[in-house]
């Protein structure tokens, strides 16, 4: 690869803020998001069978800011899987992780 800035992508984390209520409950926090290259994000989406959550599972790498009952929430699997068993949320996230790899942050 030629161009240093594009190798430097290979670890790049995309901060996406979310703020959405699902259930009557809030959720707000910023995800983290691995950043991957088209070929792999078009193979994880258009695998037959491939579900929400395991595109969740795949790009969400962390979040910041996530509180529940007045403490921050650090994340790790368990509490993604918790977050999972629900479909609304799943999806979700899943429509956040695909998108973010679209978002183009404009410097002043």
């Amino acid at each position: 690869m030629k161009l240093k800035l594009l190798n430097a992508l290979k670890n790049a984390v995309i901060s996406a803020p979310l703020d959405f209520e699902f259930g009557g409950l809030p959720f707000k926090f910023t995800a983290k998001i691995k950043l991957v290259p088209e070929s792999e994000l078009k193979t994880l989406t258009e695998t037959q069978g491939t579900s929400d959550g395991e595109i969740v599972r795949e790009l969400l790498v962390g979040w910041n800011d996530f509180f529940d009952d007045g403490k921050e929430v650090p994340f790790d699997k368990s509490t993604l899987e918790e977050l999972l068993v629900y479909s609304g949320l799943t999806a979700r996230l899943s429509v956040e992780c695909i998108n973010a790899q679209y978002r183009i942050t404009e410097k002043n």
